[in-house]
């Protein structure tokens, strides 16, 4: 599906915050049932997108179009809140770019015209895909008596560019290390260590997009 850039009018305003079932914002829409609503929206959900793809709008009374979103699964604050509004009735795509990996969401539209707004489309019910696999090898090395190698398996996808290492010690917390860059490294040296000590290692690969993958299973190495 083509991304299009999104036309926002000063009608349409780009920020709006709601609760519940209201919506708080610049500009609040009165509902005109003789307004058409859309239908036949198309979602192509990815892991941290939603892409939906509708049909011309041909009604010239019509100004543009808002959109709603929900998230029922409890990671948001419930009810509809609109989350983007498109000033321009010619407009046939949106992409939402503010979502989760692995996440149900609940979206509707309305067109609107001068201040008021359509009855909302039927709800599409959209989850988002899963994160990326794990690095699915790690390895802790004692190189020194205060030096632990760690190498791991590169992962497969394309999109990976950067590797976070997280550390555990003695069965504490898991405590950020470092990060390194690039999607064929597949090492890092840990010279923060000391004798007695038992060190757990795990590794979180990350895409271009921010987008990160579960953690890897633990390497573990007592010195």
């Amino acid at each position: 599906m083509k991304r299009s850039i999104l036309l926002l009018s000063a009608v349409a305003l780009i920020t709006f915050n709601g609760c519940g079932g209201g919506v708080k914002g610049l500009l609040i829409y009165d509902t005109d049932p003789a307004l058409r609503t859309i239908k036949n929206i198309r979602a192509l959900p990815m892991m941290s997108s939603v892409g939906f793809e509708w049909e011309k709008i041909k009604d010239t009374q019509i100004h543009g179009i808002n959109i709603y979103r929900e998230s029922p699964s409890g990671q948001e604050e419930q009810g509809f809140k609109r989350i983007g509004s498109i000033g321009n009735r010619y407009a046939t795509h949106f992409v939402d770019t503010h979502t989760k990996p692995d996440t149900k969401y609940h979206y509707t539209f309305t067109t609107f015209s001068l201040g008021k707004e359509s009855e909302r489309s039927a709800i599409l019910r959209v989850k988002t895909r899963p994160p990326f696999a794990p690095v699915s090898f790690v390895k802790a090395y004692k190189e020194a008596p205060a030096v632990v190698k760690l190498l791991w398996r590169p992962h497969p996808s394309e999109r990976v560019n950067a590797y976070i290492i997280e550390r555990s010690v003695n069965s504490g917390r898991w405590k950020y290390v470092s990060q390194v860059e690039g999607q064929l490294m597949a090492e890092y040296i840990d010279t923060f260590v000391r004798k007695g000590n038992t060190y757990a290692y795990r590794i979180i690969a990350k895409s271009y997009d921010d987008i990160r993958a579960n953690a890897s299973q633990a390497a573990q190495i007592s010195l």
